[in-house]
This record gives C-alpha cells, structure tokens and sequence, in this order.
C-alpha cells in the first residue's frame, strides 16, 4: 500500500464520490525558482494585461475596419458565420473586458507558449498543494505560497466583483472536468457559491460566468440574458464570449508584420516568435523561407513547433495538434506542413513557434512502490493568475520534449 497516492486518491475520490484518482507522479519536493525567476514570474502579470488589451483593442478596431480588417480575419478564422464579424461587432464589449482568471504555459522562465482562460489543472495545483501541507517531510524548502489558490481565487473574485460572487461555472468542455469540480467544490469552502450546487441558487442569480470554451458560453441557455445583466454591469465573465482569447492566434499579433508596432520589446519578450505557416512558405526571424527550402534544413535547424492557431474545439486544446518539427524527418516535415495547408483557403490556420526547452533538471519522484527515483527531464511552468496577479506556479516535469499531463508526469508546485 501507498500510503502518498492513497492520500491523492481518496482526496478527490471522497470529495467527488468518484474513482479517478491522481493521474500523475508526485514529486518528492516543491519545485525551487531562483530569486530573480520568482521576481519575474510576479512582474509579467502586468506585461500580459497589457498585451491582451492591446489585442483586444486590435480585434475591435479591425471589426470595425479602423484597422487592417485581416487581423478580424485571422481571429474569426474557421468560426461558422452566425458567430463571425456581425455578432462579434455587436457584442457590448468593453476596454477592460481581458480574461479574469487565467493559466499561462511557460516552456522556460520566462517565454510563454501558451494563455489559456480559465485553463485546466487548477484542481491539480491544489491537490498537490494539499500533499505538501499534509506531508511536511517534502517540504525541503519554504514554497511560494502560503495560502491555498481556492482561497486565493474566492478573495480575489469577491474583491473583484465587490459583491459576493454567484458562480455559474460551465465545465462541458474543461480537458479535466473532475479536476474543475474538485475545485469548486475547494472554493464554496471560502465562501464561493455556486448555481447546481447551492440551494435556493438559481442561473437567474449569477453575477460571474466561467467557461473553458468559447463556443460552450454559445451554448449557455441564458446567453442573450446574461448578455443584458453584462451590459447592465450585473454580470461579469472570466471569459468573455468572443473567440479572441479562446485560441492561439493572438500569440502571433506581437510578430505578425501587420501587428507587431503595436506591441513593445518588453511584451515580445515574454514570447517565443511565432508566425502563420502560408502558402507562400513560413515566415522566420531572419524572413520568408519555402515550405520546401524549411524542411530540408538539418533537424537542429528546424527547432520550431507546429500548432493549431484557430477556434476549430477538437483540436484548439491541451497537447492536440502539436508538433515538434525539429524531430522530423525531411520528408514527414514536408508532408505535416502540406498536409495541414490544405486547409488554409478554409481558413484553417496554424503557425510556427520557435522551440525552448528547459531541459535535463533533475526530476524526483516517489513511484508507488514508496520509493523516490530521479531522473532527467524537460520541465514546463504554468503560472495561475487572477485580478491581482500571480496566484501559483505548477511545475510539469517529463523525459519527453513534449510537456503536458500524462500518467508518466512528474506533478510539483513552486
């Protein structure tokens, strides 16, 4: 018997009178930043804000053609046409409407490859948290954080909405719903009430709306209604119901040749370059490069991922449609890059990201035999922010370049 994955497990088991369990590796110890990475991992918090506002100033000036009316394009992309230019330059959007709650991916200190809102692992983080607090013996530095993010996120929400906050939390299309229902259940704990689980709690009485898709907040019974309590300032979103930020695109915007005077150095340097993969070829640091001239450079020379930039919902989220191009062959590279440009006149579209790794650190684990074994892996950190910033950091660690959660997954905590 396991005695530190028997706590994982029944933690959530109980909680949720399920039988999913602790999908991971737990680490033997909280994951140690240096001071300066600390420092900056609490200071892009403002950097972030300001690049999603500039987006989303972008986005609405370019609807409104006050701006070069391809960006629209690039960020409506495949969106069927009901939900495309007339109902996004509708929508009663307004200058501070960013996403509330938000998780970023970052593949080394500093370079964020991905933004997600809410994002999902936020149950993960607070398990782990929880082993930490309960088993001291790991704890072989002081960590971070002293308070727990459920009781993070309910202080920062009720300061937010200054009310008291009525949730409606729409977890259809959350990669781990029970991860997300654990959660909720940690913040009612705080104070957080929820429609579905508190009585007397009606869809009519929610003041903030969660959802992890845009397309799910479409789907929303009460969305025109909702819209009006909005526009009435009744009703916030965590994600507001465009497609802007439920998407990759907007990562290309500080790059992008249409875009990039918009943002300063400081905003690009949070980001690793990205550009559209084009007919035309794929546009590097150093310019335009062929399909066919890209692919036949040395494997070390191709060191870029593949992604999927648009709103299609089966392959927008988590690990799916991704791609390391620096380990292809020439041929497989030419025939993933063919292959994914038939969809471009359907405006299908995906986009390089120029590839960083934090590598070869050492891993420990405890495995359920109870023994801790090291290994080297490649690390990613995804930071949880709120209304007042940086709220935690998970710490994914992997011996495969391709960092995501997986049984094989060494899961700790800053």
């Amino acid at each position: 018997m396991n005695d530190f994955y028997n706590f994982l497990d029944e933690q959530i088991n109980n909680e949720l009178r399920v039988n999913v369990g602790f999908n991971s590796l737990i680490s033997s110890s909280p994951y140690l930043f240096d001071d300066e990475q600390s420092k900056n991992f609490f200071t892009r918090y403002e950097i972030i804000k300001e690049f999603q506002k500039i987006c989303l100033s972008l986005f609405q000036k370019s609807l409104l053609k006050e701006e070069d009316p391809e960006i629209a394009e690039l960020v409506l992309n495949e969106l069927p046409v009901n939900l495309g230019e007339n109902y996004h330059r509708d929508l009663p959007v307004r200058n501070d409407q960013t996403p509330v709650f938000f998780r970023t991916d970052e593949v080394i200190p500093g370079k964020i490859s991905e933004i997600q809102s809410p994002g999902s692992s936020w149950g993960i983080y607070d398990q782990i948290f929880s082993f930490f607090n309960f088993h001291k013996e790991f704890n072989k530095h002081k960590r971070l954080f002293e308070n727990s993010l459920p009781s993070q996120l309910s202080k920062a929400l009720k300061d937010h909405l200054k009310k008291e906050p009525v949730v409606h939390h729409l977890i259809d299309n959350a990669s781990i719903p029970w991860g997300m229902r654990y959660f909720i259940l940690q913040t009612r704990k705080h104070g957080i009430k929820y429609f579905g689980y508190d009585k007397s709690i009606t869809s009519y009485d929610c003041n903030f709306i969660r959802s992890h898709a845009f397309l799910g907040l479409m789907s929303d019974n009460f969305r025109r209604f909702r819209l009006e309590k909005y526009e009435n300032k009744e009703l916030l979103y965590d994600l507001f119901p465009s497609v802007l930020f439920d998407q990759k695109m907007p990562l290309i915007f500080p790059f992008h040749e249409k875009t990039k005077k918009y943002f300063s150095d400081e905003i690009r340097g949070i980001f690793p370059f990205c550009s559209l993969v084009t007919p035309q070829g794929l546009n590097l640091e150093d310019g335009l490069v062929s399909i066919e001239d890209f692919c036949n450079l040395p494997q070390g020379k191709r060191k870029y991922f593949l992604k999927y930039a648009g709103s299609d919902l089966e392959i927008n989220w988590g690990s799916k449609s991704v791609f390391y191009l620096g380990n292809e062959s020439k041929i497989r590279c030419k025939n993933i890059l063919e292959n994914v440009l038939k969809g471009y006149q359907n405006r299908k579209y995906w986009k390089i990201q120029k590839a960083y790794f934090t590598k070869d650190e050492n891993a420990h684990y405890i495995n359920r035999k109870n023994e801790i074994i090291e290994e080297k892996a490649y690390s990613k950190f995804s930071g949880f922010y709120g209304p007042n910033g940086l709220m935690g950091i998970l710490v994914m660690q992997r011996t495969f370049p391709k960092v995501h959660g997986s049984p094989e997954t060494v899961m700790t905590i800053a």
